[in-house]
């Protein structure tokens, strides 16, 4: 109620002021009237009894006029109530005609009175009414913008969300792919390290085989020299059994065949292949002392290369000392030979 009030506070102001002033007519009037009636006739009617007629105090309205309402700014206004109907008054007497127009015109003032302050609080009414209104329709038009400021800030920072969830997303799915990626690189590697660690187990074990080979090779190959040694030393025995039997030129010549054999073989046996040597022939001249110690070397054409010339001095270097002579008969310092291995 009082913020009604509060809010009214021009229209409680006027209804104030409006029946204060009806009072003020109405005492006013109350009063005229009985001055006048005693003077007029105080002479001739000293006894009469002054009669006022005070309005119906019931029919004041001494409520405040409530506040009007946004829905009643709308509605139209209330017309004006309609004057009451005066009871028919007594015929007046003649000394009191002069009482009954001045309560006429007092009525009269009275009811324009109420007549303008109602027709201001109409308009204050009115004009509040429109304040009112213009009022609600700015605050509503606040209040629109004011939620299509506040969806389009949701709707900003919904997006601004989504925004920041997509690019969580596209880092969770860039690091995983790195991840991945990085695995795999990782794997690789491992893969490659172990294959080549395979590999390099394998080409070890394959240089150990041909290793292995090539010394069975070469253990055979002595072996086999030395069976030929043998025989051929057998053979020479058996020249020289022959040599003492009475063919001595032709034994000793059998038995220096037989021991420059025994030299070839020997140097051939002690020869490693270079890689790709095929058809191997080539003469040698080979100067040795008494005890068989080489003492030099000479290849009077190539052997087919100079690594494969180095093979065979190599060879007839580790053949050092060189198979003795059967005897000394036999025996010659410069021994002349075809390297040829592979007859």
């Amino acid at each position: 109620m009082f913020q009604k009030l509060k809010n009214n506070w021009r229209s409680v102001l006027l209804a104030v002021g409006l029946h204060a002033l009806i009072v003020v007519l109405l005492v006013f009037g109350v009063q005229f009237v009985s001055s006048s009636g005693s003077e007029g006739n105080q002479g001739k009617q000293e006894k009469r009894i002054v009669k006022a007629a005070v309005a119906n105090p019931e029919s004041v309205d001494t409520d405040m006029p409530e506040a009007i309402s946004p829905d009643a700014e709308k509605a139209e206004p209330e017309p004006p109530p309609e004057p009451e109907k005066a009871e028919p008054e007594p015929e007046p007497e003649p000394d009191q005609e002069a009482e009954a127009e001045q309560k006429k015109k007092a009525e009269a003032e009275r009811r324009q009175a109420e007549a303008e302050a109602e027709a201001r609080a109409k308009r204050e009414a009115e004009e509040k009414a429109a304040r009112e209104k213009a009022e609600a329709e700015r605050e509503a038009r606040e209040e629109a913008e004011r939620r299509a400021k506040a969806k389009a800030e949701a709707e900003a920072e919904r997006k601004a969300e989504a925004k920041a969830e997509a690019k969580a997303k596209a880092e969770a799915e860039a690091r995983r792919k790195a991840e991945a990626e990085e695995k795999r690189k990782a794997e690789e590697a491992a893969r490659k390290k172990a294959e080549a660690e395979r590999k390099a187990r394998e080409e070890a074990q394959r240089k150990a085989r041909e290793e292995a080979r090539r010394k069975e090779r070469e253990e055979a190959a002595r072996e086999k020299a030395e069976a030929a040694q043998r025989a051929r030393e057998q053979a020479l025995q058996d020249a020289l059994a022959q040599e003492s039997a009475g063919r001595q030129s032709a034994a000793n010549q059998r038995a220096q065949d037989a021991w420059t054999q025994a030299i070839k073989d020997k140097v051939e046996a002690n020869w490693i292949r270079p890689p790709g040597a095929r058809n191997i022939s080539c003469s040698v001249q080979v100067e040795q002392l008494p005890g068989g110690q080489v003492s030099d070397i000479e290849l009077r054409g190539s052997c087919g290369g100079a690594a494969v010339d180095r093979s065979v001095e190599r060879a007839i270097r580790k053949s050092d000392p060189l198979p003795k002579a059967p005897s000394d008969n036999v025996f010659q310092s410069t021994i002349n030979f075809t390297f040829e291995p592979d007859q």
